[in-house]
């Protein structure tokens, strides 16, 4: 059994199950698992409060979390490094030894990043739950575990450190400089802002834009809000946009924008926000910004918002009975078209009601 150290701090603390004083966190990818990697630091740092902390991590990752106190430096990977990043990797690592690596991401992509980072103990999710050989990769590996939500398995790597009364909290941070920037933006109109996020990576979780216009046209005009339409710059949302607005007979303000910092800040000033399952609902969701969620291709208790606004989730994955069957990656495809207007219109006045004050009670 590894020894339990004890250090001074009002009595006696006990600290983490693995002494460590260099530690490397290797999560490259996925908006919304950056999310929950970030409430993951944060908790750490309860644990290991002295530590030097490493994230190696994407470019647009990077963006979203750049800012963060709690680590203590990052190593990007851009996609004009190509294969040259391994070399790039070994020179900016190649006098280090990590006492930790924590790998909560089962890519091939990342365990082979992995190798190139020296230390005494990498911890991983135990075989079950390994894919693409990232098992091989690991000499330590979380308990088993039934199926549970994203955010949780996360938090699991917390757990089997011993790491107690940690923090679930994500904390996003802004600059003096950003957030004079999203007041100028939101000065552009006098009306608070519901935020439509209309995109996914994946299409089988995207509602269709006639669904969309027809509750955009609701915000503008019965609610007499100011809806905005958020995301990327991508093909597919410039696509999805000029589809809505063929469709919708009012204005919604179009904000399509590189920098996801910008996307950060645009949703942390709206009101209330609309998304299916994708990064940007994730990233509202631990700002603690109002959100109705759109599912039925992926299960919201896997991947749905993290213990908030459950009452503003639209399900149309789980069919009745299934609400406290075991949790599982299985998809649903075609399911998004079960989602109506005016089940989103509903959700969206019941959120404005209960956690605004923009909405008075019926």
């Amino acid at each position: 059994m590894e020894e339990q150290l004890l250090l001074p701090e009002s009595g006696m603390r006990k600290m983490p199950r693995i002494p460590a004083t260099k530690i490397c966190l290797i999560r490259m990818s996925s908006l919304g698992d950056i999310v929950h990697a970030l409430a993951m630091v944060n908790g750490l740092r309860k644990g290991y409060p002295e530590a030097h902390l490493t994230w190696i991590l994407d470019a647009v990752p990077y963006e979203m979390v750049k800012h963060q106190p709690n680590v203590d430096r990052f190593i990007v990977f851009r996609r004009k490094d190509g294969l040259s990043f391994r070399r790039k990797l070994t020179r900016e690592l190649k006098t280090e030894h990590f006492d930790l690596v924590l790998m909560p991401q089962v890519s091939f992509r990342a365990s082979l990043i992995s190798v190139f980072v020296r230390a005494d103990i990498k911890l991983g999710f135990d075989i079950r739950r390994s894919r693409e050989l990232h098992w091989l990769f690991t000499n330590r590996k979380l308990l088993p575990r039934s199926p549970q939500h994203v955010q949780d398995q996360f938090f699991e790597f917390l757990d089997y450190l011993e790491i107690k009364d940690y923090p679930k909290k994500w904390g996003f941070v802004f600059t003096d400089e950003e957030v004079k920037w999203r007041q100028t933006f939101f000065q552009q109109t006098d009306r608070p802002v519901i935020s439509f996020v209309i995109s996914s990576s994946n299409s089988q979780k995207n509602w269709n834009a006639s669904g969309y216009a027809q509750v955009i046209d609701h915000v503008n005009e019965v609610l007499q809000m100011q809806s905005m339409i958020i995301g990327g710059p991508s093909q597919r949302e410039q696509s999805m946009t000029k589809e809505i607005l063929r469709y919708c007979k009012s204005d919604p303000i179009v904000a399509l924008e590189k920098p996801i910092r910008r996307t950060l800040l645009q949703l942390s000033g709206s009101v209330l926000v609309v998304s299916p399952d994708t990064g940007p609902l994730h990233a509202a969701v631990a700002m603690n910004i109002p959100t109705v969620g759109l599912y039925g291709f992926s299960n919201p208790r896997r991947c749905g918002p993290y213990r908030r606004f459950h009452d503003l989730l639209i399900n149309k994955y789980t069919d009745p009975g299934e609400e406290n069957i075991r949790i599982r990656r299985k998809t649903r495809p075609g399911r998004m078209e079960r989602i109506t207007p005016y089940e989103v219109i509903e959700k969206i006045e019941l959120g404005l009601r209960r956690y605004t004050n923009w909405l008075q009670p019926a």
